[in-house]
């Protein structure tokens, strides 16, 4: 190691001597002649490589992708009155109809809130609740049924402006077809009787569907709500339910409005059922 490391100092040492005689070989005027030159290259050639890397970056920063937002300003939610049902000795239900003025954006998780003041605008009663909504959506928000101490004059309806408005680039298709319902009267116990059934014409397991009921007179004011949720809808199922309005006579019904509907935005509330090959399984059976 220590002969090679003599070998190579004798060679620059050769070197040197040999660039050493061949510029003593030069006139004198050309050695400073010479020595200049490669003094003058060396500012010209940081000042070109420092140039060089600006149009080089400059060029770079106008193609490298950036982080846009997809959209800006979104519209709020669209609200209408509070339409208020009562069925008797304080017994109350309300509804609002909810709209999307976004052509694109959804949301899953929008607060609301029910108010509810007598007539010198004491709270009697609040509710706060969470809807969904898809692009250009409109549905009811129903309160299906409250008590209250007091007669209720004034009704209130806010929404959370936290919303976390979301522009999917798919969301998934559940078309949930609702049948025309058998609507009458029971005397003993006296109600009135929604009889009817829907179908889940989906290839997905849904985890709940939530049915909201509205009745509407001829003026085409509500005068009854309900609501109920059914659990674990398998594909393509056909499903039949029963709903009641205790103590209600629905007096002056014209139209009866019975709309599914089921969070297509919560990814658990999507399944799909796994095909059962048995042949080809080679798990333990359960």
């Amino acid at each position: 190691m220590s002969m090679l490391k003599q070998k190579l100092e004798i060679e620059v040492e050769e070197a040197e001597l040999a660039a050493q005689k061949t510029l003593s070989s030069f006139p004198k005027i050309a050695r400073w002649f010479l020595i200049l030159g490669v003094l003058a290259i060396l500012p010209v050639y940081f000042t070109a490589k420092k140039i060089s890397y600006n149009i080089w970056a400059k060029r770079y920063a106008q193609g490298q992708l950036t982080a846009k937002p997809s959209f800006t300003n979104p519209l709020p939610p669209k609200a209408s009155a509070v339409s208020l049902t009562t069925m008797g000795s304080g017994v109350y239900g309300a509804a609002v109809e909810l709209a999307n003025q976004n052509l694109e954006l959804s949301a899953s998780n929008i607060g609301y809130t029910f108010n509810f003041y007598n007539s010198q605008k004491q709270l009697l009663y609040t509710y706060s609740g969470h809807a969904f909504l898809l692009p250009d959506e409109k549905k009811y928000v129903v309160l299906p049924r409250f008590t209250a101490t007091e007669a209720i004059a004034y009704t209130d309806f806010q929404i959370d402006p936290n919303i976390a408005w979301q522009k999917r680039l798919s969301i998934p298709e559940v078309k949930i077809l609702t049948g025309i319902p058998n609507a009458y009267h029971e005397l003993s116990p006296r109600a009135f009787v929604l009889e009817g059934d829907f179908t889940n014409q989906s290839p997905y397991a849904l985890k709940q569907v939530r049915l909201n009921f509205v009745l509407l007179n001829r003026l085409g004011k509500i005068i009854g709500v309900s609501q109920r949720t059914e659990f674990t809808v398998a594909p393509f199922e056909r499903r039949s339910y029963k709903q009641l309005w205790p103590n209600l006579f629905a007096e002056g019904l014209a139209e009866i409005k019975v709309a599914a509907e089921t969070n297509v935005l919560d990814p658990e509330n999507l399944s799909t059922l796994k095909a059962d090959n048995s042949a080809s399984d080679l798990s333990r059976p359960k």
